[in-house]
């Protein structure tokens, strides 16, 4: 494989991390299904299912756990600021120097990003966050096993 087909295929890993960590739910289940088509195009059909069963599985499992903790944060401004906040770091490093990016976005979106005054608040509101993330990583990884 060249290293053309590489960089798109990892590109094409990186958008469902990113979907799965952005838009919750509903991009995780656009990126299994980006993922369902990326085994579907790099495996014969004996081969399909054995990659394609975990990983529905994980969704599944993962989808319900995301579901709970967005239930118990109670889908809170918290949550939506604090991914928010997070995109807007990417964003800035990605055309800044990481250092400077880190220093704008502490000025610019840090201000305020912890508004609940109890660490139990503060706690389950990250918690639909950081599963997001940790959907994101598995995606990644996963990804990286199906294309090669």
């Amino acid at each position: 494989m060249g290293l053309v087909p590489m960089i798109l295929l990892e590109a094409l890993v990186l958008l469902c991390a990113g979907l799965a960590f952005v838009a919750g739910i509903r991009g995780t289940i656009v990126a299994v299904f980006m993922l369902s088509i990326l085994n579907w195009m790099m495996h014969d059909s004996a081969v399909f299912w054995r990659w394609e069963i975990p990983l529905i599985i994980g969704a599944v499992l993962g989808i319900g756990v995301l579901f709970g903790l967005n239930r118990k944060a109670g889908r809170s401004n918290f949550t939506t600021g604090f991914v928010g906040g997070i995109i807007s770091l990417v964003v800035f490093a990605a055309f800044i120097t990481p250092i400077l990016a880190v220093v704008i976005w502490l000025l610019i979106f840090g201000t305020g990003l912890i508004p609940a005054p109890k660490k139990g608040q503060v706690a389950w509101g990250l918690a639909p966050s950081a599963w997001r993330l940790l959907l994101g990583v598995a995606f990644i990884i996963y990804g990286n096993f199906l294309a090669f």
